[in-house]
């Protein structure tokens, strides 16, 4: 159940997307802990790195994280911690081409400790775990498998258990929802049986992700969102996770790069036909329905006063994929139309880590 290997030919778009994704978050990601006084280390793995670019040479994951560590460092100074990039990948000649190239970079990066392993998942999981494991660490996981059978439940479970840690991992989602009849698609993939009757070849990737947050233990803060990849008739996917909201915000903000309708895929997901560019004369034909489900579902937190401060607002947001600047659109006419005060509400990131909360002004009931 694996796919075919894109290393040997240029990359198709849908490969570009999942890497210009990996490159935005790696570019927001980084400087957030350099030079932090509370980290000793910054570890980034990449579990199935391939030889570093495709045939024309165009930078594949592990270049792309050097080049990323490199850019960072440059604008923001050298760093106290140490830097380690882990690299593994199992196939002979693409290590071959893999170690020739970090031991080029090598001298040129003596910020940076470059690890290279020929190893099958499971072991080098189990290997590298123990440096992500240590105090005062800092870990983005890279898991691009070529198909479905690394991230069990068990792999899931281990990697919530790893603090200041986020990952990346990809699917092909299409394998499962190709083969959801075969019971060892269950032992790999977490899914459901009403996940498999409701599955079909558009929102597979949509209904594996909602599996995998079905993991996360109910007391645990955690966030989780998808972007789904379509590469000719056939849907795949990342699926990110993160314990804060940082890392949630700056994920969410390259997928809405990509998708600026539903930051959540490189294709019309739910098949809406809306085009940007030509609107419709109905102006509520060029709103995605995703969007309409959110702004219904927060008015209505709103009106029922489930909601206390801004940071409830944020946080509401964020865990439907969406923004602090979608929730300000939603409060910004509850005011127009009297359903609320008029209030000044921050939504973002830097409100939330604040620890002042502005409380959200309800009507007084008579």
């Amino acid at each position: 159940m694996s796919g075919r290997d894109h290393h040997r030919k240029p990359y198709d778009e849908g490969t570009q997307d999942k890497l210009d994704l990996y490159r935005g978050y790696l570019r927001e990601w980084i400087p957030v802990f350099l030079n932090s006084p509370n980290l000793s280390t910054i570890n980034i793995f990449d579990f199935f790195a391939g030889p570093g670019t495709d045939v024309d040479g165009s930078p594949g994951s592990p270049v792309i994280a050097n080049e990323e560590v490199c850019a960072a460092l440059k604008q923001h100074g050298a760093s106290k911690q140490e830097i380690n990039l882990y690299f593994n990948e199992i196939a002979e000649g693409k290590y071959r081409d893999l170690t020739a190239w970090t031991a080029q970079q090598s001298p040129q990066n003596q910020s940076v400790l470059f690890h290279t392993e020929q190893m099958d998942f499971s072991e080098v999981f189990q290997k590298w775990i123990k440096s992500a494991q240590k105090p005062q660490t800092a870990n983005l996981l890279f898991l691009d498998q070529n198909g479905v059978k690394h991230v069990t439940a068990e792999v899931f479970n281990a990697i919530l258990r790893l603090k200041f840690t986020d990952f990346l991992f990809f699917i092909s989602s299409s394998i499962v929802n190709r083969f959801k009849e075969d019971d060892s698609i269950r032992r790999i993939v977490p899914v459901s049986d009403d996940d498999l009757k409701q599955m079909n070849g558009t929102n597979v990737h949509r209904i594996i992700t909602d599996a995998y947050r079905r993991i996360v233990p109910p007391k645990m803060d955690y966030y989780i969102a998808p972007f789904s990849i379509k590469k000719d008739a056939n849907v795949y996917g990342l699926i990110f996770g993160s314990h804060h909201p940082l890392g949630m915000d700056k994920f969410l903000r390259e997928c809405w790069k990509k998708d600026e309708l539903r930051g959540e895929a490189n294709f019309d997901i739910d098949a809406e036909g809306i085009n940007p560019s030509k609107p419709s004369l109905f102006s509520e034909m060029n709103k995605p329905q995703k969007l309409t489900q959110f702004e219904k579902e927060l008015s209505t937190a709103i009106s029922k006063q489930q909601l206390n401060t801004n940071k409830d607002i944020y946080l509401f947001a964020l865990n439907r994929g969406f923004r602090g600047k979608h929730a300000h659109k939603v409060i910004k006419e509850l005011i127009e139309t009297k359903q609320i005060p008029e209030q000044s509400l921050s939504i973002s990131y830097d409100a939330w880590k604040k620890k002042k909360t502005e409380p959200i002004i309800y009507a007084e009931k008579a």
